[in-house]
């Protein structure tokens, strides 16, 4: 989807889901202002029984000026109906008229609605909505950071859907978090912190208690399960906060049903286990290596013989079930304690002569400048030196390497690295300045091509987890990754994605057998 198609229509009516929550009316808020900033005269609706009541909520709609309007039905109906955070359909989605219809969602598409919608932009991998609508917005030249108001509507959209910005997983929404940060002032973080403070009503204080006070712990595994009533997800935050303050618990979930299915909020204090890895083994979802979270899609328990009123309490058997089987799939390798495996017996691989990218990162910014760089493994902070360079990977994944080893294993040309625009966005999104202004990568990155550096490789069938020397926290590879080590220094192993192991290596056939 691209805003300027929805300047074509007059008449355009914005719709939030029912009791909508910050990133709904954040999401609805961007589209509205860029509508009107071309001309147009949109209004922002929501429907359901109540109007909206939540404390935070209250203050962000008056502080920020909002115009949403709380509606049963429309007097006349609209050339464009455009929901957001959610889809036509939906039991929390009021049935509204509409002679086209569209849609702007971070939750899992609706097969039965796509022949109903005209256009839609669907990104279900995506922390929020408010993080789709930004990047909507900046496609379209609008200066969202010139908009303070929304800039803070959008912020705290991503924060409350990501549990306080402690579930982010998707690049652009770190990208999103780190861009409005930096041009919030002390009033701005003032208006933020008043939305934080009051977020907890006396009702929702009581859901917390009832959820803590029934969790099932599971000392041998040391992990804890929590469920509570259908509530905001903000509050399973608070919930798994609590439960890892517990002596004998290092893993926790906390779950509660929603429309669809059931949202988890996960947190880790285990070496072994981040939260992030966890969330994406039993959702697909994700986060920090402490906070995570995830979806867990209701089509994944239905079966005929399940009574639909027994499905919650399903959830939470099937999550202790899986939990079981994460520790008992997986092998630990501990590099740090002087021992490894030896594959020197497993395939000998060549790199091929794939080309990928480099940039000198004081090309960029200036010596000194603090960069953010987020790579497969997780966020990584770095002082920008004349030694540091940024490495494009050939699915775009950034890494960062010295010049000695960026020489020693490529053939650096003098060359543009050619990117379509949007691998370039993803590039771009994974470089950020942390306490400056982001760089514009392009025209600074340059081709360089692998030299015949060998490993040996095997294939892995189990999880397994490498916790490498001088490398906090481990490498997972999945089944179907590569185990591997440098042919001329064996106890250099680590993980290789399957995905780029096939588009970057080939095995040396002649030395076989």
């Amino acid at each position: 989807m691209e805003l300027k198609t929805l300047l074509q229509f007059d008449s355009i009516v914005i719709q939030c889901h029912n009791d909508p929550d910050a990133d709904a009316v954040a999401s609805g808020f961007g589209i509205w202002s860029y509508l009107c900033a071309n001309g147009k005269n949109p209004r922002l609706v929501y429907g359901g029984r109540n109007p909206i009541r939540k404390s935070n909520l209250v203050r962000m709609v008056e502080r920020l000026e909002i115009p949403v309007e709380h509606v049963h039905g429309l007097e006349e109906e609209p050339e464009l109906l455009l929901t957001v955070d959610c889809q036509p359909g939906e039991r929390n989605v009021e049935r509204l008229p509409g002679k086209r219809m569209a849609a702007i969602d971070h939750h899992i598409t609706r097969k039965e609605s796509l022949s109903s919608l005209w256009d839609r932009e669907i990104r279900d991998n995506y922390g929020a909505c408010a993080t789709i609508v930004w990047d909507l917005l900046r496609k379209e030249k609008y200066d969202v950071k010139g908009n303070r108001r929304l800039a803070i509507a959008l912020y705290y959209g991503l924060f409350m859907d990501t549990c306080k910005l402690q579930e982010i997983c998707q690049i652009r929404d770190r990208a999103m978090r780190d861009d409005l940060e930096s041009v919030f002032d002390q009033k701005d973080r003032e208006m933020i912190d008043e939305f934080k403070t009051h977020n907890l009503s006396a009702e929702e204080l009581i859901v917390v208690g009832q959820a803590l006070g029934a969790c099932e712990t599971h000392k041998e595994e040391r992990f804890a399960i929590a469920k509570a009533e259908p509530c905001d997800p903000n509050l399973l935050g608070i919930i798994s906060d609590q439960m890892l303050e517990v002596d004998t618990v290092d893993l926790c979930i906390a779950y509660c049903m929603l429309p669809g299915g059931a949202k988890l909020s996960i947190r880790s204090c285990s070496e072994e286990t981040r939260a992030s890895d966890l969330a994406a083994y039993l959702t697909g979802g994700g986060g920090h290596a402490k906070k995570a979270g995830g979806f867990l899609g209701i089509e994944l328990l239905k079966h005929p013989a399940i009574d639909p009123e027994e499905l919650d309490d399903l959830v939470g058997r099937f999550l202790a079930a899986r939990m079981d089987d994460y520790f008992r799939e997986q092998d630990v390798i501990r590099l740090d304690g002087g021992e490894y495996p030896d594959l020197t017996k497993e395939p000998l691989y060549q790199k091929k002569p794939v080309r990928i990218g480099y940039i000198k990162a004081s090309d960029v910014y200036k010596e000194g400048t603090e960069v953010r760089i987020r790579m497969l493994e997780g966020d990584r902070e770095e002082k920008v030196t004349e030694d540091l360079y940024f490495i494009v990977g050939v699915r775009q994944e950034v890494y960062v390497n010295n010049r000695r080893k960026l020489e020693q294993n490529n053939e650096c040309l003098q060359e543009p690295y050619e990117l379509p625009p949007e691998a370039l966005q993803d590039v771009e999104d994974a470089v950020s300045a942390v306490n400056d202004e982001d760089k514009a990568l392009a025209g600074h990155i340059f081709a360089c091509v692998p030299k015949n550096s060998r490993i040996h490789a095997c294939r892995l069938t189990r999880r397994t987890k490498v916790f490498q020397k001088d490398w906090e926290g481990y490498l997972l590879g999945e089944p179907g990754d590569y185990l591997a080590a440098r042919a001329e220094e064996p106890s250099d192993i680590y993980i290789i994605n399957e995905k780029i192991f096939g588009m970057t290596y080939e095995e040396v056939t002649e030395n076989r057998g």
